[in-house]
C-alpha cells in the first residue's frame, strides 16, 4: 500500500470540497462533505488503477514525498 499527498480544496460560494494528488493527476472528486470527498478521492483512485492494470498500463510510479508546513510572516515593514 502507499500512501498520495491529497489536496482538500473548499469553495464557499458552492460550499463544496475538492480532492486532487499531483501524483495522481488524473484522479479527482467533489463534494459537500470534506469526509465524503476523501472517501469519494479514494474510490476513484482505485478504479483509475484497476482501468490502467485492465488496459495493460503501468501507472505512473508513486512519489515518497515528504510534506512540512512553515510559517511565512506576511506583515513585512
Amino acid at each position: 500500500m502507499k500512501t498520495v499527498a491529497v489536496r482538500i480544496d473548499y469553495d464557499p460560494d458552492t460550499k463544496t470540497y475538492g480532492a486532487t494528488s499531483d501524483e495522481l493527476p488524473d484522479v479527482y472528486a467533489v463534494s459537500d462533505d470534506r469526509d465524503d470527498v476523501l472517501a469519494r478521492f479514494v474510490r476513484a483512485a482505485q478504479l483509475h488503477l484497476e482501468a490502467l492494470r485492465e488496459r495493460g498500463e503501468q501507472p505512473r510510479p508513486l512519489a515518497n514525498a515528504e510534506f512540512v508546513t512553515v510559517a511565512i510572516a506576511v506583515d513585512a515593514a
